[in-house]
Formats: C-alpha cells, sequence, structure tokens
C-alpha cells in the first residue's frame, strides 16, 4: 500500500480504456460490444497490475524472507493483494462502462448481475495470476513468462465470463446461468490451492 501512486495508475489506465472504447463505440454500444470489451479491459488491466515488479523479489530480500516467511503465508498475501485490488478495479471498470456506453444493454437487475460477474472474474484473475507471477518472479522470466504461462489458463476464464455476460444481457434468468460463476469459483479455489501446494518447492531452490 505504500506504492499509492501504481494503484493510482492502473486506475488511470483502466478509466482511459474505457474512454476509448465509448470513443470507438459510442454511447449507445450493441450488447455484444459491451460485453467483450468489458471482459478485454478488465483482462489487460489484471495483465497491467502483476506486470509491476515487487521489492521482495530482488535476491537480497528473498535471501531475508527464506528464513523469516512461510511461502504458503508469502504467497497466499499476495493472492490476497491482488484480489483486493481486482476487485476495486472491476468495481470501477464497470462503474466507467455504465458511465460512458450506458446501460442499454441491461434491463431489470441485469447490471447487478453482470457486476457480480464482474467481481468473480477479479478474482479468478487475481489467484491465477498472483500465482504465475510469483512462479515467473523466482524462475526470474520476468513478464513474458507470466504471459506465456498466463495466456492459455486465462482463456477459459474469458470463455466462461463472455458467457455468462451474454446469458446476462439476453435476460436470461440469473439461476440458469449462475453456474458460469460457481466454475469461476471453482478456478479461483483451484489456482490457489495449486500454487500452495507447488510454490514451496520453488521458493527452495
Amino acid at each position: 500500500m505504500r506504492n499509492k501512486h501504481g494503484i493510482a495508475g492502473l486506475a488511470v489506465f483502466a478509466i482511459a480504456a474505457v474512454y476509448t472504447c465509448y470513443q470507438a463505440t459510442g454511447m449507445h454500444a450493441e450488447r455484444e460490444s459491451w460485453n467483450a470489451l468489458a471482459w478485454v479491459v478488465l483482462l489487460f488491466t489484471a495483465f497491467n497490475a502483476v506486470s509491476k515488479p515487487w521489492a521482495d523479489d530482488a535476491s537480497n530480500m528473498r535471501s531475508f524472507l527464506l528464513h523469516t516467511v512461510k511461502p504458503q503465508d508469502w504467497l497466499l498475501a499476495r493472492i490476497l493483494y491482488y484480489s483486493l485490488m481486482l476487485l476495486g478495479l472491476g468495481a470501477l471498470i464497470f462503474a466507467a462502462f455504465l458511465l460512458f456506453l450506458g446501460m442499454d444493454p441491461f434491463t431489470g437487475s441485469g447490471a447487478l448481475f453482470f457486476f457480480l460477474g464482474i467481481e468473480a472474474t477479479a478474482l479468478a484473475l487475481a489467484s491465477l495470476l498472483a500465482m504465475i507471477q510469483a512462479l515467473a518472479a523466482r524462475a526470474g522470466g520476468g513478464f513474458s513468462l507470466i504471459a506465456v504461462l498466463g495466456l492459455p489458463l486465462i482463456i477459459p476464464i474469458i470463455l466462461v465470463s463472455t458467457r455468462y455476460g451474454m446469458d446476462i444481457m439476453k435476460g436470461i434468468a440469473f439461476g440458469d446461468t449462475a453456474h458460469h460463476l460457481l466454475f469461476l469459483a471453482t478456478l479461483t479455489g483451484g489456482f490457489t490451492a495449486l500454487g500452495y501446494i507447488l510454490f514451496p518447492y520453488l521458493w527452495r531452490d
């Protein structure tokens, strides 16, 4: 949290991306465009968030942490940090989309259900990218390794999120499409568990 300018930069990036979408599509975007652009902006904001280097990724700090912190605690703390950050950025992105592109695609409580999808996707992205970023930092691969490892695993998240968003915009009852949120929650738990199991082995290398 001492790096407040970095968080502010992510917020500006997200709002600028939404405004660019507004300039490209106008106030009354088709629901397919509205849906696709929302997930694209969230995805690139998430990648931009994890691309920032951490002070504890340096070799001298790592040597200190090896003797003071459990690797599972270190990873869970990073996942929690990215989860809170992306939940906030997801809410900001959704509010900006409503402001610039309008609420025409939604009927009734559709906007609320779509927002739940944004937040569930943010948690799934946070757990996945935090794990991959931690692995890439320990392997010395940098952002290029994050992209190589992350993009194939992100495909199912985006496919599920996009389908859920279109269901909501088409007016399908929430109960008939809520299983997509359950799948996203399962991915979040699975990625967290996978990192919890595998990361200690890389931590000791």
